[in-house]
């Protein structure tokens, strides 16, 4: 009975397992907010992404680090490469965007039709490839070709996980549809979920060296 009592008061205790859980959930929300502030410029966010995820397994997921000083290393590490990916994915995006809008303005019938879902999957795709892209960034050397090949090799190749990384989008976004105010505190948590399934992905093709 004394052990139990002990126990007990040790949860709540400084070190106890409810405030390292508190300590825990504060950095995840605070790495949301250094994504935030990462990616004011517009044209960081591709670095900001890739950063978040760095610091989201290396001093969350396993305890190694200070988050400020690894998001930044991170942030400054990958700039270069991270506004290179991050224009291309958008501007491919924004190119679908367009795309549709024109067609649903000036076509009508099947045709129309056909080439409107063709550009509506593409840019399905270009996400999918997104949540691959980044956090591969974050963890491998390669050049951005590179990283642009295996981000579109592992969207069809992990099937499965690209679904539940889709799952946990659409959730995220139904929260921020619902309580719009909740965008400057999902990036965070969004990120820890998606790293468990990212992780068994991005572990498989691991280079003998990295970066990171």
């Amino acid at each position: 009975m004394v052990k139990k009592e002990k126990r007990e008061k040790n949860i709540f205790g400084f070190g106890g397992s409810f405030v390292s859980a508190c300590d825990k959930l504060f950095d995840i929300m605070a790495l949301g907010f250094l994504w935030f502030l990462g990616s004011l410029p517009v044209l960081t966010i591709g670095a900001s992404s890739a950063a978040l995820y760095h610091t989201m397994v290396k001093c969350i997921k396993h305890n190694d680090g200070y988050i400020s000083k690894e998001f930044f290393h991170s942030f400054l590490l990958n700039l270069r490469q991270g506004v290179i990916l991050w224009v291309l994915v958008a501007a491919a995006t924004l190119a679908m965007h367009l795309n549709i809008g024109i067609l649903m303005k000036e076509t009508d019938g099947y045709v129309g039709l056909f080439f409107i879902c063709v550009y509506a999957l593409v840019c399905v795709y270009l996400l999918a490839m997104a949540c691959y892209l980044f956090p591969a960034l974050s963890r491998y050397d390669m050049s951005c070709g590179w990283l642009v090949k295996i981000s579109m090799y592992m969207v069809v190749r992990y099937f499965g996980t690209t679904l539940a990384l889709f799952l946990v989008l659409i959730c995220i976004g139904a929260i921020v549809w619902k309580f719009p105010m909740a965008m400057f505190f999902v990036p965070g948590p969004m990120v820890f979920i998606m790293s468990d399934f990212l992780e068994r992905v991005l572990k498989k093709h691991e280079p003998s060296t990295s970066l990171h």
